[in-house]
């Protein structure tokens, strides 16, 4: 039986139609995920995203594919009612969250370092627009911002580290935006989102709230999830990292430091502001995100 959020799109999706297999992926408020097996035998994954989630296709249209970034091709893509479903291609059976290897670890930190050089290589061969360039940057101004926004909410009262940050943040950033290239930023760049491909490599997937930036978020996500789920350490990870990247090792370490802190900030701006009521049980996540900004800080002054 088709799922309630797809009921809406059968009449401009034809393959709704012809799925005989629904396997339930992923089920958030404004998210839903599925493995699809149509009559031909062969496998799609169909995604529903509500509100802010509609927009997902666009994001791979006007950002993704044209950086060419390794990412799941979509088939067919419609928007109506405050919502979108998107029919993409099946890459991979097995995320790195479901086979937390070191090798596969190691080969996520050396696919971010080329996706990063690829996005700026084309970044600066200007194959964006200025308008789609404007639309998805996040700059150093907006990060302040957002930490601004984070030192309002009840949520945060007690993480005295953010009045910290603001003093150190503003020179930081402004160190950062002058000297590092604009890239793409994934900003969800953990183990679940990594499909393992059958040559070993690894293809992200989930672009749903990528953005530009020079930050390196991403790589500090991965990091911690190395040593959570399979006990790498960071050294380990950057030293992946740095096989494909044109970068000295004391220079990796610093923007790894203001990176996590970037993206630390976004997420938990994210979260108080809607994001635990889309996410059930995503409050929790708060303190222990609070610590990492007080470690992140610790090691950045």
């Amino acid at each position: 039986m088709i799922p309630a959020c797809f009921s809406d799109h059968r009449s401009k999706l034809r393959l709704l139609n012809e799925v005989t297999e629904w396997s339930l992926l992923r089920k958030w408020a404004l998210s839903e995920v599925y493995r699809v097996k149509i009559r031909t035998g062969e496998t799609r994954i169909i995604k529903w995203g509500g509100s802010e989630m509609a927009g997902e296709a666009e994001i791979y249209r006007q950002l993704v594919y044209p950086l060419q970034i390794k990412a799941p091709l979509i088939y067919e893509y419609v928007e109506q009612n405050n919502s979108g479903v998107m029919i993409m291609e099946d890459a991979g059976e097995l995320n790195l969250e479901q086979q937390p290897l070191p090798v596969h670890f190691l080969e996520a930190a050396r696919e971010l370092a080329r996706l990063r050089a690829r996005a700026t290589a084309n970044l600066e061969k200007r194959v964006l627009t200025k308008e789609i360039v404007n639309a998805y940057s996040v700059s150093m101004n907006d990060f302040l911002a957002l930490l601004d926004d984070l030192l309002k909410s009840p949520k945060l009262t007690e993480a005295s580290v953010l009045r910290k940050v603001k003093k150190a943040l503003p020179a930081r950033l402004e160190r950062l935006y002058q000297t590092v290239p604009i890239s793409i930023v994934h900003h969800d760049y953990h183990a679940k989102n990594l499909l393992i491909q059958e040559d070993g490599g690894m293809m992200p997937i989930d672009w749903s709230i990528a953005y530009l930036s020079p930050h390196l978020g991403d790589l500090y996500c991965l990091t911690t999830e190395a040593r959570a789920l399979c006990g790498l350490s960071r050294d380990e990870i950057m030293a992946a990292y740095l096989e494909a990247a044109e970068l000295p090792a004391d220079q990796l370490n610093w923007q790894l430091r203001i990176g996590g802190i970037c993206w630390l900030i976004k997420t938990l701006r994210w979260l108080a502001y809607g994001g635990t009521e889309i996410i059930p049980g995503s409050e929790a996540w708060i303190p222990d995100l609070s610590k990492d900004v007080e470690h992140l800080y610790a090691e950045m002054v």
